[in-house]
């Protein structure tokens, strides 16, 4: 048997064009994620083993060029030059060809063995179009293989393409390049002549090197800056930009990307051809509708008010089952195990705790599908666009939004990691902290469990609407608030692909809700288990003397009163008592800084040891809407507290990691966040409180 050929091979394309998707189809489980050394872009690889052939493939941050405008363009190139693999398959979205080629004309210069996946291409069918294969790969001198990625339509195919071109001659010479024309190609030609003296720059691609000089690159200056010969080229360079601005009335790279746009444009409209021209584009006539400056807006509030109902009346029974089953499971407990220690550990505090938390995990469950519907369908890329507007009057743009909605879609976590993809640094940092508000899915059963306890199920979606408005409105503010003081500065320009639409398939969505889901469930069995057995020994020991004169429910009382907890509670009360909260409620939330979800558990632990009779036991909820030390009002504080506060320890890591490990920023979330869900939450409970609403 022959031995078994290693080929390195790195996915490139703009976002939205199926990359990531083809990437799963081609390596399956075999893959794992990391990040590249010294910067927080994700770096994915995988493995195929295919005709005796391993192959990685290395899927590259999604970019709409290789200029050094963003961590992720840099990071994408460079990986390219610096570790050579054996080919480039740049990802196309057919339906979108002319805007997907301008990455290609860059990665042309580098002189790299290509290959073109053309992608989408049912979708570019359904406008009744289909483009030439053949007439491409002629035009453009590399491999063009035709794919369907979400369907693994095409996908042997273009593995055979890989293996057969792997080591070819002259491969990546016969790819085509950008012609700009006498006047930059003589301008290149003078700057290749003082580059190609310095060993380590002829080491470089020619073109790409010239080209980058002429357009001003950053990351292209800095490589040159080692050279012995640097001022003479970064003379030259200067004089090259000057004569032609002079000769062009523009500067050199606007010069630049008109060609290469104007390269891509020649290609399409040769090999682009129509196959029934009285077919309608659905996705622009859809976007008449979603995209249009009066009714954008409104639309995308009803998109997200159906989640919500959606969410809330679909769980409800299955909420309901969860709940009878946990109840059940206490009760069996209660009565199996004598009385004593262990018995309260089983039933107060792992079943109390971790019950109460999944009890609400077919809500997460269904949060997850209805969002994962819209962003598989092509809407949220949309819901960012109509955002613009708005984002832009507290110093965003729409780009910031995916952020915020990746958190909302569940966890701030992945929100924080998002915001790479921003341009700048102001707009990456403001975006974080604006994420830090949003409603993740870990602040959902806690959100849940309280609109449940206080609200009828009509009102359910609506209470949760209102929250949802409250959250964006609040991470408004404080991104104009930070913009106008700490991050000044304006925000970058933005430029984001729409892809067109199509009906999500149910096995995708059902993929999606379960790997979101199961984060949630892990979370339940490990973090949330540990918790709530910290906090029932907190509130169980040191033990309490019984008193034989009063009531078990009073007994129980003293007990937690009187145990670890409970004195941390004593504490705590003077600081939360002015928005209506008492001691246990204050240990819950500083319990939440592990995670969310602890919340929910360590008030499921809290009600479970105030009872007496663990065989009669009522849901979660049912105790809080019972007990009089809480009121509609005190609920909605509450609430509005949890929405605000520092995140969770996990979120508060990475935010740390994504700022560059700056003390100051971190301290800004932490304290910062604090303080202003204590301020606001005193104004909701003094004035609620001062006009008898809720109490």
């Amino acid at each position: 048997m022959s031995e078994s050929k290693k080929i390195v091979i790195v996915l490139a394309g703009n976002p939205n064009c199926g990359k990531s998707t083809l990437f799963n189809a081609l390596t399956g489980a075999n893959q794992h994620v990391g990040n590249y050394p010294g910067v927080t872009v994700e770096k994915k690889e995988g493995f195929k083993t295919y005709k005796n052939n391993d192959i990685i493939f290395v899927d590259l941050p999604g970019t709409y060029s290789l200029s050094a405008y963003s961590e992720d363009e840099v990071v994408a190139r460079d990986f390219i030059i610096n570790d050579k693999p054996d080919g480039v398959v740049c990802v196309v979205d057919a339906s979108n060809l002319e805007r997907n080629l301008y990455l290609f004309t860059q990665l042309a210069e580098l002189d790299i063995p290509l290959i073109l996946a053309l992608n989408m291409v049912d979708i570019l069918e359904t406008k009744g179009q289909k483009v030439d294969e053949q007439e491409l790969s002629k035009l453009i001198g590399i491999p063009v293989v035709s794919l369907v990625g979400n369907k693994k339509i095409g996908i042997d195919n273009l593995l055979d393409c890989i293996v057969e071109n792997h080591g070819k001659e002259n491969h990546a010479s016969k790819t085509a390049k950008v012609d700009y024309g006498d006047d930059i190609k003589n301008e290149m030609d003078k700057i290749e002549n003082l580059t190609q003296k310095d060993n380590e720059l002829s080491k470089l691609p020619k073109n790409w090197l010239s080209v980058k000089l002429l357009d001003n690159d950053e990351a292209a200056l800095k490589k040159i800056q080692k050279a012995p010969n640097c001022n003479e080229i970064l003379s030259q360079v200067q004089k090259s930009r000057k004569h032609l601005e002079v000769h062009f009335s523009e500067t050199a790279e606007t010069k630049i990307a008109e060609s290469r746009y104007g390269f891509a444009n020649s290609v399409v409209k040769t090999v682009v051809k129509d196959i029934n021209s009285n077919k309608t584009d659905i996705s622009e006539f859809i976007d008449k509708f979603v995209l249009n400056r009066i009714l954008g807006l409104p639309i995308f509030a009803v998109v997200m008010y159906f989640i919500f109902k959606f969410t809330f009346t679909v769980s409800e029974p299955v909420v309901g089952w969860l709940e009878a089953f946990f109840e059940w499971l206490g009760a069996i407990a209660g009565g199996a195990i004598p009385e004593g220690p262990i018995q309260s550990l089983i039933v107060d505090g792992i079943i109390g705790g971790v019950g109460g938390v999944l009890g609400f995990f077919p809500l997460v469950l269904f949060m997850f599908f209805a969002i994962a519907f819209f962003e598989d369908s092509g809407y949220m890329a949309r819901a960012a666009f109509v955002m613009d507007a708005v984002m832009n009057k507290f110093g965003l743009h729409g780009k910031s939004f995916l952020p915020m909605m990746i958190s909302t879609n569940g966890c701030a976590v992945p929100g924080f990691m998002a915001a790479r993809t921003l341009d700048s640094k102001r707009d990456r940092f403001i975006t974080m902290f604006a994420v830090s508000f949003m409603i993740c899915g870990a602040k959902l059963p806690v959100f849940s469990l309280f609109i449940g306890a206080f609200f009828k199920p009509p009102q359910q979606a609506n209470v949760m609407f209102i929250f949802y408005v409250l959250s964006v409105c609040i991470a408004l503010v404080a991104a104009k608030i930070l913009g106008k003081t700490i991050l000044k500065g304006e925000p970058s320009h933005f430029v984001m692909e729409l892809p067109p639409y199509h009906l999500p398939t149910l096995k995708g969505l059902l993929l999606k809700m379960w790997e979101r889901g199961w984060m949630y469930i892990k979370k339940a069995g490990s973090i949330i288990v540990l918790i709530s057995i910290l906090m029932w020994a907190g509130f169980t020991y040191p033990k309490a003397k019984e008193n034989p004169i009063i009531s078990q429910e009073e007994n129980a009382a003293v007990q937690m009163q009187q145990s670890f907890l409970g004195s941390l509670s004593k504490a705590l009360s003077p600081i939360v008592k002015p928005i209506g909260m008492d001691g246990d409620k204050a240990i819950a939330l500083v319990a939440g800084l592990v995670a969310k979800e602890v919340v929910v558990s360590t008030l499921g632990t809290v009600y479970s040891l105030g009872e007496v009779d663990p065989e009669n036991a009522e849901p979660l909820k049912e105790k809080i809407a019972k007990d009089k030390t809480w009121s509609p009002l005190k609920a909605i504080t509450f609430l509005m507290f949890c929405l605000i506060y520092v995140p969770c320890i996990a979120a508060v890591s990475v935010f740390f990691r994504e700022t560059g490990s700056k003390y100051k920023w971190l301290a800004l979330l932490v304290v910062g966040n604090t303080i202003a869900a204590w301020v606001i939450s005193f104004i909701i409970y003094q004035f609620g409180n001062f006009l008898k609403i809720g109490t």
